[in-house]
């Protein structure tokens, strides 16, 4: 009975002190707190969310920008935002055209490049190229990557737009050869430093 008693005690305090250091909702401050909070409150609706300055440009980034925190009212739900931390990330941005050699053959696909390459240095927009000539999706942005940071493109392409010479920042082509992709370049974006906020993000019943 005694260590019953001992036992009930030690669980009773120790939810008490969960209780205690949990923060609510209004009363957190940075991405630890509020990682506490999700882990106390588990819910696919609840979750963080990044924004950063350029590639986010609705009114609800732009308020969680300026104020830190904002409430979304809908018929059944109140879904709540708040800012937990604010940074900045270096960007890179280029545009591409992508010729699968896995649909033509090598020679077919070297031709190419050199077909696309001509047009453009006679002046035919890279954006009119990639739409004619890319073959994959990214042909619809104009071969455009927008603004990325590390980690959210494919990793070879990455690494070339990241880390080509500032002497080839104009128009220039690689191969990834174990997958016969080909890849026209046009890499004419300096890096950027970009504004990034981390949002909690909650989803009440009301």
């Amino acid at each position: 009975m005694k260590k019953l008693l001992i036992f009930l005690f030690g669980f009773s305090a120790t939810l008490h002190a969960q209780e205690a250091v949990t923060p609510t909702f209004e009363t957190i401050t940075n991405a630890d707190e509020a990682q506490l909070f999700l882990d106390s409150n588990p819910s696919r609706s609840n979750t963080f969310i990044v924004f950063n300055e350029e590639n986010h440009k609705t009114e609800l980034a732009r308020n969680l920008f300026s104020s830190g925190q904002t409430t979304v009212d809908g018929h059944l739900e109140r879904t709540r935002y708040k800012v937990v931390d604010r940074f900045t990330t270096t960007h890179y941005r280029a545009n591409y055209i992508f010729i699968d050699g896995n649909k033509i053959d090598a020679e077919a696909a070297e031709s190419l490049i050199k077909t696309i390459s001509k047009k453009y240095k006679d002046g035919v927009p890279f954006s009119k190229l990639a739409q004619q000539y890319s073959m994959d999706r990214n042909a619809n942005r104009n071969g455009d990557t927008g603004w990325f940071a590390p980690g959210k493109m494919h990793p070879e392409l990455e690494r070339v737009i990241i880390n080509v010479p500032i002497s080839k920042r104009d128009l220039f082509s690689f191969e990834l050869k174990d997958k016969s992709w080909y890849y026209l370049v046009l890499n004419s974006y300096q890096p950027k430093e970009i504004k990034e906020i981390k949002v909690l993000k909650i989803v009440e019943k009301k």
